[in-house]
């Protein structure tokens, strides 16, 4: 009788034992998953912007300026509304235009070390073979730059008293250089129809 006793209270303690394991795993899981997100202050959103269209051909002159040129601000556009597509950067609160025609493309809003909020692109058909790492980026939209982030910068607007500054990706990582320009182009072009949300 006392061995029947003690199998019972042994499967009883392995049962408990087990649930504790079970709540332990738990707590630990949940507790990575609080710290990679709480760690992931460099990454604050990432995002996927696909068209429906075919890659065709932007027929918009490139805005080459080298990095030492001033900052000009954008000018008012001339381009169609109607060839205009947008995409929303919600940790931004800005809704970010470009001309119809490029592919999908991919945004990630990150910060630097200095705290600089900034929205990147790229595109997967950008990605070489020349930089390790390379993830095709083709442009970002840098939130208050800071005036040696301004040096980077292609275009400006100000928006509601926030300037943002659009900086283009050079062609030394990319293997498809006709498709970077058109990106860039294409986000170049629509610049002064940035917005806020």
């Amino acid at each position: 009788m006392q061995l029947k006793g003690r199998s019972k209270l042994g499967k009883i303690l392995a049962v408990a034992g087990a649930l504790v394991l079970v709540v332990v795993i738990a707590i630990v899981a949940f507790s990575l998953l609080s710290n990679r997100d709480t760690e992931s202050d460099q990454a604050v959103n990432n995002g996927t912007q696909s068209t429906d269209e075919q890659d065709t051909p932007v027929d918009t002159p490139a805005t080459d300026q080298p990095a030492d040129a001033p900052v000009t601000p954008a000018p008012e556009s001339t381009v169609d509304p109607a060839q205009v597509a947008t995409v929303d950067i919600e940790p931004m609160m800005i809704v970010v235009p470009y001309v119809k025609g490029v592919g999908g493309f991919d945004y990630e809003v990150l910060r630097t070390a200095s705290g600089t909020k900034y929205v990147q692109f790229s595109s997967s058909k950008l990605v070489g073979t020349k930089c390790t790492d390379d993830i095709g980026q083709f442009a970002s939209i840098i939130e208050k730059p800071s005036a040696d982030e301004a040096t980077t910068l292609a275009k400006t607007t100000t928006i509601d008293g926030v300037q943002y500054g659009l900086s283009l990706a050079d062609a030394t990582c990319t293997s498809d250089a006709d498709s970077l320009k058109q990106y860039q182009t294409s986000f170049s072009d629509a610049f002064s129809l940035l917005k806020k949300m």
